[in-house]
């Protein structure tokens, strides 16, 4: 959709805030011909600078004045997402048995950080992990041991890893492996084993798969058996309801179970596990992702990994993200609506682009409104 008066300018700062060190503003004007007549342009089809215009030129004007302050500095991230890998990407492809991607889990997880405005991202798990609190690894069904060593490093330092289920459980040709999940190295890094798993129903869904027209129309549609089976799991003192997939664990005598599975025949059995390595920990969770189990995981992993929103109670719709440089930090503070919104506790520093005003440490932004604070402590 074309957008509204500001929200062009948020948008571009947005793509800065998550790392961007130039802007392109595609396009100059619209075509008249063709099939993109109605992709707007800076300008026109009259070749009349308008709102649009003055909006570019107030970014670029801003993004100049403040260019040497951006270059340099990275995305903070402390939460990282195992991602950009594309044999995992192709091998869920080949047999995704109507399971979520990788992508797919690891974008709830991702939501919710967004939303709570705790600096989150992707990275491999060959990348440098050093800067990050927690690394979660969303079932990637290869595992190369050399990426293996990376993370056991990472969590001996000090930080905190979760694999999740089927991790390490298909080799390099996309088979599945001959020994236990998540295979030796990892099993050898976590003290779990999988000793049984099985398919379960989505949330909401009626069956394991969706039938979509393969059933006639002239007859009724019940639910499957799959979506009666519902297992439920409890993680600290919450209790919610699995999707996808269980994993039945064994674990080594070090290893701790925090979450179990608390009905039907898996009740008491482990669900999530820790183990102390080093200074960190490593976490293995034998389902996949839903938004209640995120929260769970915020609830009582988080917190013990030191994650925490950039600002607290972050009002709905405004994106929170920092850059980090050598010598300072750069907030970004962006209202993603078209409504006025008001953040308190900000944090003490240089305003270097503010729509609105601060007052008392409570931040007023307008619809749209961006707010870029320099912080040197």
């Amino acid at each position: 959709m074309t957008p509204e008066p500001g929200e062009m300018r948020r948008m571009a700062y947005t793509s800065v805030a998550r790392g961007a060190d130039g802007v392109m503003f595609f396009r100059w004007r619209p075509a008249h011909f063709g099939a993109e007549i109605y992709w707007m342009g800076i300008i026109d089809h009259d070749d009349v600078p308008r709102r649009r215009y003055e909006e570019a030129k107030q970014f670029a004007t801003e993004i100049n004045a403040i260019k040497t302050e951006i270059l340099g500095t990275h995305v903070r991230m402390d939460v990282g997402i195992a991602g950009s890998d594309f044999d995992n990407q192709e091998a869920h492809r080949t047999y995704p048995m109507g399971l979520p991607s990788p992508h797919d889990d690891g974008v709830l997880l991702h939501r919710h950080c967004y939303r709570a405005g705790i600096a989150c991202g992707y990275i491999h798990p060959a990348d440098d992990l050093s800067r990050l609190k927690l690394l979660y690894i969303p079932h990637w069904l290869i595992w190369k041991d050399e990426w293996t060593a990376n993370v056991e490093a990472f969590a001996r330092n000090g930080g905190t890893v979760i694999f999740s289920a089927r991790t390490g459980s298909r080799d390099g040709n996309n088979h599945v492996i001959r020994e236990a999940a998540p295979g030796k190295s990892v099993t050898a890094l976590t003290g779990v084993a999988v000793e049984e798993f099985g398919r379960l129903a989505p949330l909401k869904a009626d069956g394991v798969f969706d039938l979509g027209g393969r059933t006639s129309p002239a007859r009724e549609k019940f639910p499957a058996e799959s979506a009666r089976r519902r297992y439920t799991l409890k993680i600290g003192n919450h209790e919610m309801t699995a999707a996808h997939m269980y994993e039945l664990l064994t674990l080594a005598d070090d290893v701790t179970a925090i979450g179990s599975w608390s009905n039907r025949f898996a009740s008491g059995t482990p669900v999530l596990t820790s183990r102390l390595v080093g200074k960190g920990r490593v976490l293995y969770l034998g389902t996949y992702l839903t938004d209640e189990v995120v929260g769970a995981l915020d609830a009582d992993v988080f917190a013990r990994s030191s994650v925490e929103p950039l600002l607290a109670n972050v009002p709905a719709g405004v994106e929170v993200s920092m850059r980090i440089g050598r010598a300072h930090c750069l907030l970004f503070i962006l209202n993603t609506r078209d409504e006025e919104t008001v953040i308190s506790g900000m944090q003490d520093g240089s305003v270097l682009v503010c729509d609105g005003a601060i007052v008392d440490g409570t931040l007023t932004l307008p619809g749209y409104g961006c707010a870029i604070i320099k912080i040197t402590s």
